[in-house]
């Protein structure tokens, strides 16, 4: 394909205008984003020097998408999505204004982070599955590859940039890091402002919706039906079973990244931002490189390779003694975790029935956000007893041997997941 055609085969879904207007605003809700995940995790080390808390925090952000997701999941296939993604954006402004208030005040503490983190993983709990299902629909199944691909890049490429911006500022402040990471956290409100103003500038037709006079009482079977079309699939069981291990065991070393700088290699908020820059640089390539494929087969293949791939550059990080040879490590993570996770996220997306769409995907959403905080409060845990590099290697160990048995398994999964859905046929 020539260079021309792949750039148009990346940006086939910008041809849509809700998914541009939706694009630019999540730009700017990206980078904040990022921004606010080094400043949080940098402040929470400070605060308390302990490798547990840093997966608590992660835990309180993200793990109450594991509770609520499958909730959200089955209340977006009978309400407007787009209405609850716009509080959504609104509520999650709000915190980082309240976040940044408490730093420039001075009154912060481990306590009031954790109920703040923790009250914007709630509501996370219901923008990520919504964030999930919402873009199939403004651009249909046509564009999904190249949507799904561009959401990947903005997303890494707001990683490359955002923990640099955050890792200068808070070392520019100094001595009041507190103050340095406060002026994180309006810069992340600022961005989710700009995303909310964005979102009541779209109209999205919601396709496969339940009537929403159907009543609440419903909900609970609709998730178990929802689990049992999940995990009676041939294909789509087996990706969830994959993305959960992976969650917890390659993807969590992220979350100990303010631990790992401080007592591994001895440095600071630059560092962190680097490192976490350098997980975005590689992903930023992985994401580039999956979505100029423009197509679904032989993506089962790469997702398992890319998982391989993942782990050994776990094991390189977590026993490297040079800060460089850290930084090159999750550097090569970081593209084959963007190019696993993206694949795993338009295999789902592909091989679902559209009335199952919300339930599947809210699913996965717990899956990939509530896995990686549980994972990071595990790890935690055992750092704080017998250092950081020894659960991150042994969370490596257990990916390998996972790729191994799935590689065994390879053909029939292609088989199942690259094949467009025939209803009630999986």
């Amino acid at each position: 394909m020539a260079l021309g055609g792949r750039f148009d085969a990346i940006l086939f879904a910008l041809g849509n205008r809700d998914y541009r207007i939706y694009t630019a605003g999540n730009i700017c809700s990206h980078f904040g984003m990022w921004a606010y995940r080094i400043a949080l995790q940098w402040l929470t080390w400070k605060l308390t020097g302990s490798a547990f808390w840093l997966g608590a925090i992660a835990m309180a952000d993200l793990f109450p998408t594991v509770f609520l997701a499958p909730i959200a999941g089955a209340i977006t296939e009978r309400v407007n999505r787009l209405g609850m993604m716009r509080f959504s954006m609104l509520f999650t402004t709000a915190q980082a204004i309240v976040l940044a208030y408490c730093c420039f005040t001075d009154i912060v503490t481990i306590e009031l982070v954790f109920i703040l983190t923790l009250s914007l993983g709630l509501v996370l709990a219901i923008n990520h599955p919504v964030r999930l299902v919402i873009v199939p629909n403004m651009v249909g199944r046509e564009a999904l590859a190249s949507a799904v691909a561009i959401n990947s890049l903005i997303f890494n490429v707001a990683r490359v940039a955002g923990p640099s911006i955050a890792g200068g500022i808070i070392a520019v402040a100094g001595d009041e890091w507190v103050v340095g990471a406060g002026i994180v956290f309006a810069f992340n409100a600022v961005g989710n402002g700009i995303f909310a103003i964005a979102l009541f500038s779209i109209r999205v037709v919601q396709e496969g919706i339940t009537s929403s006079k159907a009543p609440l009482k419903r909900i609970p079977a609709e998730i178990r039906a929802g689990f049992s079309y999940t995990f009676s699939h041939s294909g789509l069981g087996k990706m969830i079973i994959l993305l959960f291990i992976v969650g917890i065991c390659g993807r969590t070393y992220i979350d100990l990244f303010a631990g790992v700088v401080e007592t591994i290699f001895q440095r600071g908020p630059d560092a962190l931002g680097m490192l976490v820059s350098s997980v975005g640089v590689g992903a930023v390539l992985g994401g580039f490189w999956l979505a100029q494929r423009g197509y679904i087969k032989g993506l089962t293949r790469i997702v398992l390779l890319n998982v391989l791939i993942l782990a050994l550059a776990l094991i390189v990080f977590a026993l490297s003694t040079n800060f460089y040879v850290a930084v090159a490590a999750v550097l090569i993570g970081g593209f084959a975790m963007t190019v696993a996770g993206t694949g795993e996220h338009t295999l789902i997306q592909a091989s679902v029935d559209e009335h199952m769409r919300g339930r599947v995907v809210s699913l996965y959403g717990a899956i990939s956000r509530g896995c990686p905080s549980l994972g990071s409060l595990m790890m935690g845990w055992i750092g704080d007893h017998v250092g950081l590099r020894w659960p991150i290697a042994g969370g490596a160990v257990i990916c390998i041997a996972l790729w191994a048995w799935f590689y065994r398994r390879r053909a029939a999964l292609a088989e199942s997941l690259e094949t467009a859905p025939q209803t009630g046929k999986h």
